[in-house]
């Protein structure tokens, strides 16, 4: 990967150093956890904003992701209880008579059902630019997700802009790519998901040159492998999407222990599996040796030191 400055572009708002370098497992915070297990976001959102100036970055984080969550809700005009009722109805009659799985299948479906977290939410307005300006917030701060969240949507307006107005491939200029290694080296499991479906997407997968006989990567395999290494560094990573619950809910698959034996058996194909596996141990070797070359971040042979702001 050749990486050229991109066309005009805005540029980023300074962003403090991501707040720690996580060379162990990364644990669910108190607030990830009271996130996840909330019914009511409304609550959760409004005990946040109750003490909105001094929130930390995991409390700013998650706020905007309960607002972000139930942006849906208020633009609804039909009864959220009586849709949600509707939905429900409609997902337990494609059920299969007698099937072991349903009961497993009703409580992935009622986990994934936002209906209800958000149900309080109707009727009222929730600004996009809010919640912008709570990733922001977060971002500088030091929160290593907010920052990949705010540079992924940067990268990607500037990129479809640039193709759009050149016909060319889109590229990445290199203080961006020092930017996205910065956010690698923090080994979060949550920003390495999200600045691998980035680096993942066809039009930036096809002109990287990975592992050691630089070749391009396949899309789905790369971005399953990013999955892959996040789940390494996270042992709750499977809380971090909700694929296991989608699987258990509209496949039936609901006996999965780790995110690697759904991907394996239900998420990918024998040879998209074999792939991801291939792809992890590059990854892995990529940031633990700062060998960027060998995921394409990076000239050959790179082995740069951690980018200006990292610790």
């Amino acid at each position: 990967f050749v990486p050229i400055e991109q066309a005009e572009a805005p540029r980023p708002v300074p962003f403090a150093a991501p707040s720690a370098v996580r060379p162990e497992s990364v644990h669910a915070s108190a607030i990830a956890l009271e996130f996840r297990q909330a019914r009511d976001l409304k609550a959760f959102a409004d005990a946040l904003l109750a003490r909105k100036a001094t929130l930390t970055a995991d409390e700013r984080y998650h706020l905007a992701k309960a607002l972000e969550e139930c942006q849906f809700a208020t633009s609804l005009t039909e009864d959220l209880t009586s849709y949600a009722a509707k939905q429900r109805r409609q997902f337990l009659a494609g059920l299969p008579l007698n099937d072991p799985n349903n009961a497993k299948r009703i409580a992935a479906y009622e986990a994934v059902d936002n209906t209800q977290r958000c149900a309080r939410f109707q009727g009222t307005k929730i600004s996009q630019k809010d919640i912008d300006e709570l990733l922001e917030g977060a971002a500088q701060q030091g929160d290593p997700r907010a920052q990949a969240r705010l540079l992924v949507a940067e990268l990607n307006k500037s990129l479809s802009s640039s193709h759009s107005d050149s016909g060319q491939p889109p590229r990445v200029g290199a203080d961006d790519m020092s930017r996205i290694i910065g956010l690698l080296q923090t080994r979060d499991p949550e920003a390495m998901i999200i600045v691998g479906q980035f680096l993942a997407q066809s039009a930036m997968a096809s002109q990287l040159r990975i592992g050691p006989n630089g070749e391009v990567p396949e899309p789905s395999a790369f971005l399953g492998a990013f999955s892959l290494v996040a789940c390494d560094m996270g042992p709750d990573c499977t809380a971090l999407s909700r694929e296991p619950q989608l699987a258990c809910a509209y496949g039936g698959y609901c006996n999965s222990t780790s995110f690697e034996e759904l991907y394996q058996n239900f998420l990918a194909s024998p040879w998209s599996y074999a792939l991801a596996v291939r792809y992890r141990d590059i990854i892995h070797t990529a940031i633990n040796t700062q060998n960027w070359s060998l995921i394409g971040l990076g000239p050959s042979g790179d082995k740069r030191q951690q980018p200006s702001g990292a610790k």
